[in-house]
């Protein structure tokens, strides 16, 4: 039997899980997905958050939601892959074996990484979106923001989706106008 393993149940390991399983048979194939949280959280959605577009239960759901039956999950964290002899092994002792390997664990923002960046303003009036708690915080400031200059910045290249700081302008743009704060 022919082994996939898929690291990481964010939306593109997700996505690949479901597109896959249809298409190859049970009977040869065993597929399995790992990733460390029971919690998916759908991040494109975390833009949203902020102009009240999307709740956060629009966004959060179980991780089992979204892998199909016939993909078993595992979760736990990834200690290491080891390429030459095709294993990976996880942070709760297990080691898999696959035929083939899907890296889908995705970006984290690490703003502490910027100097000054998440002292003490850090989701008082310096936000970000691209994690459920940024956009919570983003929303409650948003929700009774009075007014006044906001800049839209991006820190470093390479970051996390490149069109999401242009979108966010124009959803700012869209809110601000609905609030009749923006002519």
């Amino acid at each position: 039997m022919k082994k996939l393993v898929v690291l990481g149940a964010g939306t593109a390991g997700t996505m690949v899980v479901n597109k896959i399983r249809p298409r190859l048979d049970t009977q040869e194939w065993q597929i399995t997905i790992v990733d460390q949280d029971e919690t998916h959280y759908y991040q494109p959605g975390f833009l949203f958050i902020p102009f009240g577009v999307y709740r956060p239960s629009d966004v959060v759901k179980t991780t089992r939601e979204f892998v199909p039956q016939g993909v078993d999950l595992i979760t736990s964290g990834i200690e290491v892959v080891e390429p030459e002899a095709n294993k990976v092994r996880l942070t709760n002792g297990d080691t898999l074996d696959y035929d083939y390997l899907v890296i889908a664990t995705g970006t984290h923002p690490e703003p502490d990484e910027t100097p000054g960046l998440t002292d003490g303003e850090w989701r008082k009036s310096i936000h970000e979106f691209y994690t459920f708690d940024g956009a919570m915080a983003l929303a409650e400031k948003l929700r009774t923001w009075e007014g006044g200059r906001m800049v839209t910045n991006i820190m470093e290249m390479p970051f996390k989706c490149p069109v999401a700081p242009l979108e966010f302008t124009f959803l700012a743009d869209w809110f601000f106008h609905e609030k009749g704060m923006r002519d």
